[in-house]
């Protein structure tokens, strides 16, 4: 007999005692006379019980509908299960999905399963709704009835809706092996016996616009308003409810994105809480996202955790960071816990596993801790403590530092965002010091600034006094010497040598800094002789007081060799390097950063000088020496492997120089930025070295995406964006595609004249170029109108009997008889 059958209450007489399920109870049940027995009992026409079924505004998730699709077209007893936090859209896809399948599968039913009282008044209601007979009858009687009929008819579908735990579900599942479901659950782990699970992300930027705007109105959202729009669906998460909810208010109090937008950073605790356009005073986006919270109240560490990462980025958390919060095992466990209840969830990372944390949780932690009478100061201390620490540490990995430092900077911007000024610390003004410090050393000067500026701010503020002042001064000179500001700089070091006086020795070793910083400042602004002076005094006062082979004193001395090859003593500057590189050898080895400047700073010298075989050796120990210390994309490494490669090109090793810059150009676009002029300066480059290679289509790749860039960037008529268009077209001519050649000479050549005019150079070269492809293509008629233009153009330069001139006119005569 089917296990359906033995499991169905109303098999035999309609009453008795029976026993349902894995370890179930025995209940008595009575049922009326009359009532039909469930097998006897068809479905009538189109059972579908949801509260919104196709809904005229529901977007996106066009992948997920086909993979429930295929889960659900499986064989019977096939279940998809739905995880993801509050507000994700869970139902809304559900039931989305199911009133596609109104017709195919009867009934289509939603399930309340939260727990076994809602699960037993789901089923009751189903019943009623089949055999309207029952209404009358007990509620766990008509739960047993719907089970009954469901054990002995096929092709229906259940959504167990918002289901507490696998635990919950799993009895009712297995009694009904006949027909589909789809079960929504906040809880993101166990469901691995059930069914495959598909966690629910937010909506794509495209998608929670379009939802947006379809509840507002088209009509009413267009121009500025669309854009602002879309910043506020970026500012809620893309999280489907608090989108709706907000497009309602929108709509319902005529209030611009833009002012809604405003109301959510002012206030954000009473724009989520408000539930006026709302027909559930429930179903509010701090509501929802409050009960899915309440589930991790009973483990304080994860409340502290969480607590702590509302103040990073959303994305990228890394979990080790969390490690100095409380022991390892620990941290992973209550992590675990936070990411088991769809409070947070899993991201991969590059070197570790890392969190993702909504930003309207993090808005929400963080309001509800400022209205709390306690504040936020114990938990934004100990956010800026951990980041702190982590970009302090170097790690027994050292190339891997500066990605780890660069993947903590979102969390530090994110921080200093969130922050009040109430809660920074002399803490707070550390970590804001030593990020700036790590982002000057990768060339983000703006950002570095930005920093070191709030750091001393910080100071002001609480008064510390002069103890630190004096080096965030200095900082601010160092950002100031490498944007090229001298006289700037030379401000903030002369403050700092003023504010160190008082309460540092003349002689300290922060003095002898500042003094060496200081000259270098007044070298930048042109006073040789007085840079080299201050360095000498310098040089001598580091060696006498810290010793010759202190690394403040080498530093000095390196400094003492830059300003001796800028006055253009060329000899006495590449002693000074020899000898302070022999000495960091000598004292730090060769696997140190300091080392490794003083080789890249000789490998430059002999470049600059005229002699790229000289630099060579010191280029390739240098880049040697930074990767394995620093890693591929510490700016320095980058430096050095393209220095490098232009050292090599001029030696005539080309192909030893490509792939060099093919590892430059990967790396710089997290240093430079995607569309900065040194990316694309190395990328004209490596273009040049593809078409000296005799790799045309390379070029033709690179070319094309620097041509793209710099249309975007500095606009299609300026000359170098001309320049790109021409040697494009001389890729393409190179790799024998002469229409598409002739296509971009012919614009390089438009665009040229329209530029820099009919006589300029850079207009005849395009003009014999395009001449010259019309040419090889045969079209002399084209060809022959061209060369002469730029015959009489040679002719007016040169003279009418210069040999070139004389060879042109007899070329062009050849043609003609060629015609």
């Amino acid at each position: 007999m089917d296990q359906g059958f033995e499991r169905s209450v109303f098999v035999g007489n309609n009453t008795g005692i029976v026993a349902t399920g894995d370890n179930a109870s025995i209940t008595q049940i009575t049922l009326a006379p009359g009532v039909p027995q469930p097998a006897a009992v068809p479905a009538p026409p189109d059972v579908f019980g949801f509260h919104s079924g196709n809904s005229p505004v529901f977007q996106g998730r066009t992948g997920e509908q086909k993979r429930l699709k295929s889960i659900l077209g499986g064989p019977p007893g096939s279940v998809a299960v739905i995880t993801g936090c509050g507000g994700v859209g869970k139902t809304a896809l559900a039931a989305q999905t199911a009133s596609k399948y109104r017709g195919k599968y009867n009934p289509v039913w939603e399930i309340s399963a939260g727990d076994a009282t809602q699960i037993e008044y789901g089923l009751s209601r189903l019943a009623c709704r089949m055999n309207p007979g029952l209404v009358d009858q007990p509620s766990e009687v008509a739960a047993e009835w719907a089970r009954a009929w469901l054990q002995t008819h096929d092709d229906w579908l259940l959504v167990l809706d918002n289901a507490s735990s696998p635990r919950d579900v799993r009895a009712l599942l297995s009694e009904l092996p006949r027909g589909r479901f789809i079960v929504t659950s906040q809880q993101a782990t166990g469901w691995h016996h059930i069914g495959p699970v598909m966690p629910l992300d937010v909506l794509d930027p495209d998608a929670a616009l379009g939802l947006l705007v379809t509840i507002v109105g088209r009509s009413a959202v267009n121009g500025e308003d669309l854009s602002d729009a879309a910043l506020v669906c970026e500012e809620l998460g893309y999280l489907p409810l608090a989108i709706e909810l907000a497009a309602a208010n929108i709509a319902q109090t005529r209030t611009r994105p833009r002012h809604y937008l405003e109301n959510l950073n002012v206030a954000p605790l009473d724009v989520l809480i408000d539930h006026s356009a709302s027909e559930d005073s429930a179903h509010t986006v701090a509501r929802v996202l409050q009960a899915n919270l309440k589930r991790i109240s009973s483990h304080p560490l994860a409340e502290e955790l969480l607590r702590v990462m509302a103040w990073f980025a959303p994305d990228g958390i890394p979990r080790s960071l969390l490690f100095r919060m409380e022991s390892p095992q620990a941290v992973r466990t209550a992590v675990g816990l936070l990411a088991k209840y769809s409070v947070i969830r899993w991201t991969e990372g590059a070197d570790e596993p890392t969190l993702h944390v909504h930003r309207l949780v993090q808005k929400l932690v963080i309001a509800w801790s400022r209205a709390s009478p306690d504040g936020t100061f114990e938990t934004s201390f100990t956010a800026t403590d951990l980041l702190r620490q982590a970009l302090r540490d170097e790690g027994p990995e050292e190339g891997f530092k500066t990605r780890w430092r660069r993947s903590l900077m979102p969390h530090v911007d994110s921080l200093t965002s969130k922050i009040e000024a109430s809660d920074e610390t002399l803490g707070a003004a550390a970590l804001y010091q030593i990020a700036s410090y790590f982002l000057l050393s990768q060339g983000q000067l703006g950002h570095a600034n930005r920093y070191a500026e709030r750091a001393h701010q910080v100071m002001a503020r609480i008064g510390a006094g002069p103890s630190g002042s004096p080096d965030i001064q200095n900082l601010l000179g160092q950002i100031q010497l490498a944007t090229g500001n001298a006289s700037g700089a030379a401000d903030h070091f002369k403050r700092a040598l003023d504010e160190a006086t008082p309460g540092f020795s003349e002689d300290s070793r922060n003095v002898l800094t500042y003094r060496v910083n200081y000259a270098q400042a007044i070298l930048a602004g042109g006073d040789h002789a007085a840079a080299i002076s201050m360095l000498d005094n310098a040089v001598s006062d580091c060696i006498d007081i810290l010793g010759r082979d202190d690394p403040t004193a080498l530093a000095a001395r390196a400094s003492l060799g830059h300003a001796h090859e800028v006055s253009g003593d060329t000899a006495k500057a590449m002693s000074l390097y020899s000898q302070v590189l022999f000495d960091r050898l000598h004292t730090l080895g060769l696997d140190h950063e300091a080392t490794a400047a003083s080789l890249a700073v000789l490998g430059d010298a002999h470049l600059t000088n005229g002699d790229p075989d000289g630099a060579v050796p010191y280029l390739e120990l240098a880049l040697g020496v930074r990767v394995r210390i620093l890693g591929d994309d510490h700016l320095d490494t980058v430096t050095s492997r393209n220095n490098l490669a232009v050292a090599l090109c001029r030696i005539d090793e080309p192909h030893r120089a490509i792939p060099l810059l093919e590892q430059v150009i990967s790396n710089a676009p997290e240093i430079f930025g995607p569309d900065s002029a040194e990316l694309t300066s190395m990328q004209e480059r490596l273009a040049s070295l593809y078409i000296t290679t005799a790799q045309p289509n390379r070029a033709i790749s690179t070319y094309s995406q620097l041509l793209e860039t710099r249309i975007k960037t500095i606009g299609v008529d300026h000359p170098t964006t001309l320049a790109t268009q021409n040697m494009l077209g001389f890729a393409y001519r190179a790799a024998g595609d002469l229409s598409r050649a002739i296509a971009f000479y012919e614009q390089a050549l438009i665009g040229r004249t329209r530029v820099l005019g009919a006589e300029h150079q850079d207009t005849f070269n395009s003009r014999n170029n395009l001449a010259y492809a019309y040419r090889l293509a045969g079209d002399l008629t084209r060809a022959i109108p061209l060369y002469e233009e730029t015959l009489e153009f040679a002719a007016s330069r040169l003279g009418r009997d210069d040999p070139a001139v004389v060879n042109m006119r007899d070329d062009i005569r050849s043609l003609r008889a060629q015609m």
